[in-house]
């Protein structure tokens, strides 16, 4: 279904809106490299309108010299011992920027600004923190702002290759089974490489 709440597809979800990030990151002009940068809310806030959250944690992003990018927001951090999940809220934004007044900005505002430093992977980061963020029907997952934003920024659409095959490189093509026994395919989703027989190309008719 590719849903970022299906508990089976949110992976390919994830992995889908990383390369989003990546390719819309990859389209500004700018001689920086990517950073990536952890705003967590005061807890004198936590419950404040999410909305009004948000657009807070960009003007506290700019306020130490970041230039813009996407945000995530996560409702939970996890405990390294026990692995167990606890409220803390914060936003997670990968983008550009050469951060600074961080310990000023603490004493003003309550809000804690990490910089995480310069990404090597774009993508893995972007993945990384998909897999766990914040999920809310009203929302939109991943936002963009500062020199980033949808109003500042048109970006060139990612050409999609789609689906091929790992061996010959053919397009992949939907298949009924119509042989005799079983259908040889687990029920566990994952790549198989079966025999040809007992095969037909789907062209839409049946399902």
């Amino acid at each position: 279904c590719g849903r970022a709440e299906c508990p089976i597809c949110y992976e390919k979800w994830a992995s889908k809106e990383a390369r989003k990030i990546e390719h819309r990151l990859k389209q500004w002009k700018s001689s920086g490299r990517v950073i990536h940068l952890v705003l967590s809310v005061p807890q004198n806030m936590w419950y404040e309108d999410f909305k009004k959250l948000r657009r807070k944690s960009y003007v506290i992003a700019k306020r130490v010299k970041f230039l813009g990018g996407s945000c995530i927001f996560h409702p939970f951090r996890q405990l390294e011992n026990t692995k167990q999940w606890y409220f803390s809220p914060h936003f997670h934004m990968i983008g550009y920027g050469w951060i600074k007044n961080v310990a000023e900005n603490f004493e003003e505002s309550g809000w804690v600004v990490k910089n995480l430093g310069v990404r090597k992977n774009v993508f893995a980061t972007a993945m990384y923190q998909l897999s766990h963020a914040g999920i809310h029907k009203k929302y939109h997952t991943v936002t963009w702002f500062g020199h980033l934003a949808y109003n500042k920024l048109k970006v060139v659409p990612e050409l999609e290759e789609g689906d091929k095959c790992p061996i010959c490189g053919a397009k992949l093509t939907r298949l009924i089974w119509v042989g005799d026994d079983k259908c040889p395919i687990p029920e566990v989703e994952g790549q198989y490489f079966l025999d040809p027989g007992g095969w037909v190309e789907n062209y839409g008719i049946w399902s």
